[in-house]
């Protein structure tokens, strides 16, 4: 094990890999820690019967069709669940961020305890630059697949839209919207999410002048003494 180096974070590539920790950890965690709700009323029909507010918190993993909703309005009991299981763009979403996040971490630890390592190792930069164009398209496909998930929540989350198909208010009672979600949180992880496939892309080029593969391109190009070929 070499000294430790912290000069490495100055360079573009230790650099990066402190903004990729970071912003790796706003988007998982904007998501897993988002909390909203919706709620409708139900007006009975028999005006005698009052008024009942039906509220439901909106929560990762996002699985609406596995909640059960039992209520007891208009003089009857129902039992009801609302649509949609989102957990697998959400969850995939977050493994991408948690992924990123703990190599992000050890690959500056290893920059910073093993430099002459990693300049001497042929094969220790190419797996880096490897594995961080693995990273970045798990990044891509999972903001993208998040994006759609999103979408996906703000509809379920939005009485307006299916109340109408609910047994209860289709017998004994008139339901209507009373609140929406708010879902900046939301809309912030998948901002987060394509900064850092931003950021993991763009750092894709400087692991790359690493490489023997960009050192024997270099070294095809310039002929004896330095000198580019005509």
């Amino acid at each position: 094990m070499d000294q430790i180096d912290i000069n490495v974070v100055k360079e573009p590539r230790g650099f990066l890999r402190v903004l990729q920790f970071v912003f790796a950890i706003c988007a998982f965690a904007t998501t897993t820690n988002f909390g909203s709700s919706f709620s409708f009323i139900v007006k009975c029909k028999n005006e005698t019967m009052g008024t009942q507010k039906i509220t439901q918190s909106i929560e990762y993993p996002f699985r609406f069709d596995h909640i059960i909703v039992e209520e007891k309005a208009c003089g009857n009991n129902y039992v009801f669940s609302y649509f949609g299981d989102y957990s697998s763009d959400a969850e995939f979403f977050v493994a991408a961020g948690v992924l990123a996040m703990l190599y992000s971490l050890a690959s500056l630890v290893f920059y910073c305890l093993c430099g002459s390592s990693y300049q001497n190792n042929k094969t220790i930069p190419l797996v880096d630059f490897l594995v961080t164009m693995v990273i970045a398209v798990f990044w891509l496909s999972g903001s993208a697949a998040w994006a759609s998930g999103v979408s996906a929540v703000k509809y379920v989350s939005d009485p307006s839209s299916w109340i109408k198909n609910l047994k209860i208010c289709m017998e004994n009672a008139e339901c209507s919207s009373l609140y929406v979600g708010n879902f900046a949180g939301l809309n912030i992880s998948i901002i987060f999410g394509f900064l850092n496939f931003f950021l993991w892309t763009v750092n894709l080029w400087f692991l790359y002048k690493e490489t023997s593969w960009f050192q024997q391109d270099n070294a095809s190009t310039t002929g004896p003494g330095g000198q580019t070929p005509i």
